[in-house]
């Protein structure tokens, strides 16, 4: 995840949706003050030999007057101390968390954008790289029925409503991200690092893996983004 101030954008990152590959490449033109936030080690070092590295992860901000409470106020009054609200950045943040950590000045005027993938070939990316990540040999109805196929959705949603200004996708990768550079000013190269990848040994189309079972429960999960990005199976 990246809050830029130099650019005035949050990227918000969704899972298995490239966001490691796009967080690495766009940290390259970040400021001393932007906010970038750790990945694993791995992809650090690919990050590291950049010379980029995470940073401004602890976030402080004076709360807004519509955010006090009675404590805040006696504190105010008494100590003549202005309350303060610290939050600790991490990279899969939902929107509701990092609209909070920074207030709704900067929320509301940063230019909010994501990436998203078809729910269905998500899905089954994702149990193949928790299988290499975990060393677990569980089924792919397992692996639906304990990690919600729907996850993405709390990372860009706020109460069931879209919360970003862009959604890119994973399909048309490149194009949506020189997109949302070209807008912001990004002098982007049209680099990006392979991080994460290789962990998906069967290549087959995800619609030759999944059972129909399998499919609807994917399909009830995910009906607002398979309905809002128009995916079908």
């Amino acid at each position: 995840m990246i809050i830029s101030h130099k650019y005035k954008y949050i990227f918000l990152k969704t899972t298995k949706t490239a966001g490691t590959s796009i967080e690495i490449s766009l940290s390259r033109f970040c400021g001393k003050d932007d906010i970038i936030t750790p990945i694993s080690s791995k992809d650090e070092e690919i990050r590291k030999e950049l010379g980029v590295f995470p940073q401004n992860c602890i976030y402080t901000r004076p709360l807004e007057l519509k955010e006090y409470r009675p404590k805040h106020l006696r504190s105010l009054i008494l100590e003549g101390k202005q309350p303060q609200l610290e939050t600790k950045f991490w990279n899969h943040m939902p929107a509701s968390k990092i609209r909070k950590a920074i207030g709704t000045k900067i929320w509301n005027s940063y230019f909010k954008f994501c990436f998203v993938r078809n729910p269905w070939n998500r899905a089954v990316s994702r149990y193949y790289w928790n299988i290499e990540k975990t060393g677990k040999t569980e089924s792919l109805t397992e692996s639906l029925q304990q990690n919600n196929p729907n996850s993405n959705f709390y990372i860009y949603a706020i109460d069931n409503k879209l919360a970003v200004d862009y959604v890119g996708k994973q399909e048309s990768l490149m194009e949506d991200l020189c997109s949302v550079c070209d807008r912001l000013g990004i002098p982007f190269d049209k680099w990006l690092p392979k991080a994460k990848g290789g962990a998906r040994k069967d290549r087959r189309h995800y619609s030759e893996i999944l059972t129909e079972e399998q499919a609807n429960f994917i399909r009830e999960k995910c009906a607002a983004e398979i309905e809002w990005f128009g995916y079908e199976f």
